[in-house]
């Protein structure tokens, strides 16, 4: 058994802010750069109780993400947890908003965990 070296692609998860500004629900885009959202770290005053997530090809024109059954992708979210999103849900995104399913009273930061597709 040889131990995969740390800079293997396969390997590799990055972390990215994003925040949802006071008075709002909807973040500012990240682009993904090539990766697939995978998780979110949920921070500790956060006030909505679901999340649901907006995708763009160029960065300026956002459509709701939905699975294969038309669905909305939506996840039930409480503070201080990190949730698990399913990558294939988020396959060929390139820019990314996160929804709050109510308005946040306060800036709120989260943080996408991105891993190498």
């Amino acid at each position: 058994f040889k131990m995969a070296d740390k800079n293997t692609t396969y390997d590799k998860i990055d972390f990215e802010p994003i925040v949802i500004d006071s008075s709002e629900t909807t973040s500012a885009a990240v682009d993904c750069r090539g990766m697939t959202l995978c998780g979110v770290y949920m921070p500790a005053a956060f006030t909505g109780t679901a999340l649901s997530f907006e995708a763009s090809a160029d960065g300026t024109t956002f459509v709701s993400v939905e699975d294969g059954d038309g669905s909305a992708v939506s996840k039930t979210v409480s503070a201080s947890k990190y949730i698990k999103l399913d990558p294939a849900d988020f396959a060929g995104v390139r820019f990314i908003k996160v929804v709050s399913g109510s308005t946040e009273s306060a800036e709120r930061t989260l943080t996408l965990a991105l891993r190498a597709v």
